[in-house]
């Protein structure tokens, strides 16, 4: 009886073992659940996320006309609505369920825009995340091959920064109580793109713009497509207690990390691959061939001395900015840095998991610190270094200046985009004032070059270049004023040495649709009697000649004149530069050398009327740069003063004037007052009115305007310099705006 109740009790015991195992596989073959998921499009590629219970079971296969990729998963239940899934990307247009062929598969079809072979592969659980089955779907989709732009002449190229926001997509980074790490590295790494595009001469672009996931390998591959000098990965720490606190630097290191910190950095990167990647850890260097072994080894030494240099430089800063974690940077070896052809620091803001600089990291206005700290560490080894094709390496070479006839301290410091006090202060002068022959060194924030825009092609067919033959008396400034070019254009367009010009010598003129003027007639020899007062200098710039011309056409030996001295005046058919007035508006281009003064003299204007009416901001031009000359019908405008008449027919003898004083003020001589007054001789007293002849009892008088000096003033009343300061008792050249000039009457 026993042994039949024993028998029993077994048997009920392994009727219970095996229904229990049946209800166990039953239910293991149902157990897998579709619990989440995401869609991640990047510039690059789409990641689609199914989140899963349990390890997924799956085949795919594709199907066209439409393109659509179809997964079915064994086993498996779905608790994810799709209708509330984004997917804004440009491969994926809808996620869909489908009816599968058989029982218990459930099938999700992901309708595609155009043909993409997905990469599809299981992921472990690591936490936030549990199993895990990724599809990454690549852009294959051929884009019209962009026109080259045709490369200009320009200053040098900026020094660009490859500016890397860690993790993305999938990989949320550190977990603070409220908050990502990879949203809060985002952010900064906008901010630090924003202050690195800001200066002049650096340029930034970003590894990651929005919310995705790329491998750590790619993103140091990015940077270096993207022809970066330097790649800098922001981010956020993160640790298991709430006590650590502050920033850090991190550099590559060619050992393993032999700090307890450097590997918990290491084993976080492993991590973060298998949130968002395949798990794939590469060594580069072990595949580089052996030939090209020493280069590979060579580039490496030099990045990571870049990266040593900049991570001490970006440490200093933080530290004057937040508390410092580790205060000098920390070697590890960390894919992202790994790249052997880029130099390359990774930043750790802060601990996120710390409460006060979680709140920190929060705010944009600490934000902005780390950024700046960032930003002045890299632009400072930059500077100090910069590569040999850049505009800091342009800038850094010395430059100096020879000061010429007609150049100020205003005139260079528009030329070479600096100052006037920065110039000043540079040479350590205590005035203003320059002399011809003076060397000046430039600083090195000049701006020797200036941007062109690419020419368009022009519609018409190219004219051929006007030809000019020398005749004896024409120059090279003569030539290149009657084609309206310059000096410098001519003699680099004929590829002359020199701006001697033999007669009979063809010279190529560059063709602006200019017509030769006609000329009816050969005009006479000019014959100039010289007056008083009057200089070599004075009478070439009146006929639009040079001093040395003048002395070599009459065969002069040195510059001195004698008072009614005949000079001939190399024949140009030259009368008074007076033109017919024109009814459009005069556009000048603006060419090499020229400023607004120059260009505002040159049109009988003034710097302030051309700033005004062309809306500038500054004075500052550019190289081709078009400027409307308000009309008054000529080029060079001879000035014609109003006469201010006086009612008294007399002058009263001021303190320090003489006869022949007031004799130059009215445009005659000590003799004919003397004559005209019955004086016994030429002694006056204060106060004493001498008559003047009715003749001559007109005054002309000149408000000094913005840009004028006494040389312009005294060319465009056909005076000198001397008469000038003469007849207004100066003792120096210098003028005030709105200061009224008496002209001497000639």
């Amino acid at each position: 009886m026993k042994s039949t109740t024993r028998f029993l009790q077994a048997c009920l015991v392994l009727l219970t073992f095996c229904l229990a195992g049946c209800f166990t596989f039953l239910q293991a073959g149902q157990s897998n659940q579709l619990k989440g998921l995401r869609a991640w499009p990047s510039p690059d590629s789409t990641r689609v996320v199914l989140d899963l219970t349990r390890k997924p079971n799956y085949k795919i296969h594709y199907l066209k006309k439409p393109d659509r990729l179809v997964v079915d998963l064994k086993s498996t239940s779905n608790k994810v609505n799709l209708s509330k899934i984004v997917n804004d990307g440009p491969l994926v247009k809808n996620l869909r369920t489908s009816a599968s062929g058989s029982k218990g598969t459930y099938r999700l079809v992901i309708d595609l825009k155009y043909t993409s072979k997905a990469e599809i592969f299981v992921l472990p659980p690591a936490k936030p995340y549990g199993h895990r089955l990724v599809i990454d779907l690549p852009h294959t989709k051929k884009k019209k091959p962009a026109k080259k732009p045709t490369p200009a002449i320009t200053m040098g190229r900026d020094v660009i920064v490859a500016i890397d926001a860690g993790h993305g997509g999938d990989d949320p980074g550190a977990l603070g109580r409220f908050s990502y790490e990879k949203t809060i590295v985002l952010q900064i790494a906008k901010r630090l793109q924003k202050k690195v595009n800001a200066q002049k001469g650096m340029s930034a672009f970003l590894i990651r713009t929005g919310d995705y996931y790329i491998n750590l390998n790619r993103r140091s591959e990015l940077a270096v497509e993207g022809n970066a000098d330097f790649l800098v990965s922001i981010h956020a720490d993160g640790f298991t207690s709430s006590q650590p606190s502050g920033a850090s630097v991190w550099i590559l290191s060619d050992r393993r990390a032999n700090s307890e910190m450097g590997r918990r950095m290491e084993r976080h990167e492993v991590h973060s691959e298998l949130l968002g990647g395949k798990g794939e850890a590469s060594n580069n260097s072990g595949s580089v061939p052996f030939l090209n072994k020493v280069f590979f080894d060579m580039s490496k030494s030099n990045s990571m001395e870049v990266g040593a240099n900049v991570g001490s430089l970006v440490s200093n800063e933080l530290g004057h900015i937040t508390h410092m974690h580790k205060k000098r940077p920390v070697g590890a070896s960390l894919a992202v840095l790994k790249s052997p052809y880029i130099p390359s620091i990774l930043v750790e803001a802060g601990f996120i998991t710390n409460h006060r600089e979680e709140r920190l990291l929060n705010q944009a206005e600490f934000q902005n610190k780390i950024s700046n700290a960032v930003f002045k560490g890299i632009y400072k080894h930059f500077m100090l270094s910069p590569p040999h094709d850049s505009l800091f390496a342009q800038k850094k070479r010395a430059i100096k200046h020879t000061v010429r006839s007609g150049e100020s301290l205003s005139i260079l410091a528009q030329r070479y985009s600096v100052r006037s006090a920065d110039l000043k202060s540079y040479n350590r002068l205590k005035s203003s004032s320059l002399r011809i022959g003076q060397v000046l060194s430039i600083p090195p924030d000049y701006q020797l070059f200036v941007r062109e825009e690419p020419s368009k092609k022009a519609v018409v067919a190219q004219i051929k270049p006007i030809v000019h033959k020398v005749k004896k008396g024409e120059f090279l400034s003569l030539i290149a004023a009657k084609y309206g070019s310059t000096s410098r254009e001519l003699k680099s367009f004929n590829k002359l040495r020199s701006t001697s010009l033999a007669i009979g010598q063809k010279l190529k003129i560059p063709n602006r649709g200019y017509k030769a003027p006609v000329q009816v007639a050969k005009a006479k020899l000019t014959v100039h009697k010289v007056r008083s007062g009057e200089s070599l200098s004075v009478i070439a710039a009146k006929y639009g000649s040079t001093s040395r011309e003048l002395k070599s056409f009459n065969k002069l030996r040195s510059t001195s004149l004698a008072i009614g001295q005949k000079l001939k005046i190399p024949n140009r058919g030259y009368k008074a530069p007076v033109q017919v007035a024109k009814a459009k508006l005069t556009v000048h281009k603006v060419r090499s050398g020229e400023s607004l003064s120059v260009i505002a003299a040159k049109y009988g204007s003034t710097s302030r009327e051309l700033k005004s009416f062309n809306k500038l901001r500054s004075t500052s031009l550019a190289i081709g740069q078009k400027l409307k000359i308000p009309n008054r019908g000529y080029k060079v405008q001879v000035a014609k003063a109003k006469p201010i008449a006086r009612k008294v027919k007399s002058h009263k003898v001021k303190s320090g004037q003489s006869l022949s004083i007031i004799a130059s003020l009215y445009g005659t001589s000590s003799r004919v007052l003397k004559k005209y007054n019955k004086l016994k001789s030429s002694s006056l007293a204060i106060g004493q009115k001498i008559k003047i002849p009715s003749s001559l009892s007109k005054l002309t008088q000149h408000k000094v305007k913005s840009g004028e000096s006494l040389s312009v003033i005294a060319l465009r009343y056909g005076t000198t310099t001397h008469a000038l300061k003469r007849s207004n008792r100066l003792n120096s050249s210098s003028l005030v705006i709105g200061q009224l000039l008496t002209i001497p009457t000639t």
